[in-house]
């Protein structure tokens, strides 16, 4: 009897060093995290969870420690790498996942919002897209999509002037249609910016330009035919050659654009149509 002992003891060590596989290893990972977590001990669950990631892109494991980083728990606050650890969660069907994403990207692009340029903006969402969307197609067009979100929501919620410099970002940097409509309608209506037609008026030409001319060639010429008939032709030449000025110096509402600063001078000459 005794001397079966020796041969079951050396079994057992021989089954205590087999090697963990993966699936045993993410799922003590796991166990490990959430321990850690409920303990308050933030750096152990992030390096559970990066533990994991390294196995595998785990659903849990990314929503949890792109959580942490959102936070800055356990880690230095990043809201770009939450946002791409959101987003690969995202990948694998997890929706609430993706609007965390967004939430990120608005987070991330209004950290110092109040000193930021509309160029600042632009740069910032590049940086954005390029870490959280490196699969993206066109990198471009989800700056321009990123960009306008953010400014139709400052919009929607009444937060004109914040909106008008999202929506700046948009339209000089990105050349974006929509965007440059919007910064008009703004300029028009003096709605967190100073008012301003001929603000609105080189707006909706852009517009026409990036082809959104379904909504800016009537508001663009409407403006136009409201100055020629209300004023008499010296003073209509005047305000236009004023525009064509802006559009050689830029001003603090429009970039220097020599292209659009002969467009003006040709109407205001008699030389050109709108369309």
């Amino acid at each position: 009897m005794t001397a079966d002992h020796p041969h079951e003891h050396g079994h057992h060590e021989h089954h205590h060093d087999e090697p963990i596989g993966p699936e045993e290893a993410v799922r003590s990972l796991l166990l490990l995290g959430q321990t850690a977590l409920d303990a308050g001990d933030y750096e152990s669950a992030v390096i559970a969870y990066e533990s994991v990631l390294k196995i595998e892109q785990d659903e849990t494991a990314l929503v949890n420690l792109g959580s942490l980083y959102a936070r800055g728990l356990g880690a230095r606050r990043s809201f770009v790498e939450a946002a791409r650890l959101f987003h690969q969660a995202e990948l694998l069907g997890n929706t609430r996942a993706g609007r965390l994403c967004g939430k990120c990207m608005y987070d991330f692009i209004h950290e110092g919002f109040d000193g930021k340029k509309p160029s600042d903006l632009y740069a910032a969402m590049a940086v954005f897209v390029s870490r959280v969307y490196p699969e993206a197609e066109d990198p471009h067009q989800e700056v321009d999509h990123g960009l306008f979100a953010i400014a139709a929501t400052h919009y929607n919620n009444g937060e004109f002037a914040e909106a008008a410099k999202v929506f700046r970002a948009g339209a000089e940097f990105a050349g974006d249609g929509l965007a440059q409509y919007y910064l008009a309608m703004l300029y028009d209506a003096g709605s967190g910016v100073e008012q301003s037609d001929l603000a609105a008026l080189y707006w909706l030409d852009r517009a026409v330009d990036s082809g959104s001319a379904d909504m800016a060639l009537e508001y663009r010429d409407g403006i136009l035919d409201a100055y020629r008939q209300s004023l008499p032709e010296g003073e209509f030449r005047q305000v236009i050659e004023r525009l064509a000025a802006w559009c050689d110096q830029s001003t603090a509402d429009i970039p220097a654009d020599p292209d659009k600063a002969q467009r003006w001078r040709e109407i205001s000459q008699g030389c050109s149509q709108t369309g």
